[in-house]
């Protein structure tokens, strides 16, 4: 699956799919879409009522259901809250334990398409999907740790 990119993509790909398009449903994928931080539907509703003061959370539901049934987006559910990313292809995700942000690993994505290869090969088995998920700090809480964080941790 590619990923789209783009507004008139994404209108198409929504159209193609038999999806009534709204600005509102076209800014929330956008927001999703061209977030590197994995949004919460919480944040999403933020980012979006700045442009449309009027969508509901019951839009923002909806319309991340749509999405994710059209495979543009994937919930990724976590204890705390559920968060949606639009890379669907196989790749790490790094979820810092500090401040709960989810981003994108830059690197790895390779290695990730190869074990999936190699499981579907091997065990015999067909992966319909796959998540990869390293705990750990970001630049931003690995000097703001307490002593007992690292050892907890190991």
């Amino acid at each position: 699956m590619s990923y789209v990119t783009t507004q008139e993509e994404l209108s198409i790909r929504l159209k193609q799919l038999g999806i009534r398009v709204t600005p509102q449903r076209l800014a929330i994928a956008e927001v999703v879409i061209n977030s590197g931080d994995h949004p919460t539907v919480k944040e999403i509703y933020d980012r979006v009522k700045a442009f449309f003061p009027y969508v509901t959370l019951a839009t923002v539901y909806s319309t991340l259901d749509l999405l994710e049934r059209a495979a543009i987006v994937r919930e990724l559910p976590f204890q705390r809250q559920s968060r949606y990313d639009a890379n669907l292809s196989p790749h790490a995700n790094l979820v810092c334990i500090g401040c709960g942000t989810v981003v994108d690993a830059d690197v790895g994505q390779n290695m990730v398409a190869e074990l999936r290869a190699i499981l579907e090969k091997q065990a015999e088995f067909e992966v319909a999907s796959q998540r990869v998920d390293f705990y750990g700090w970001c630049s931003g809480c690995a000097g703001n740790r307490s002593p007992e964080a690292s050892v907890s941790s190991s």
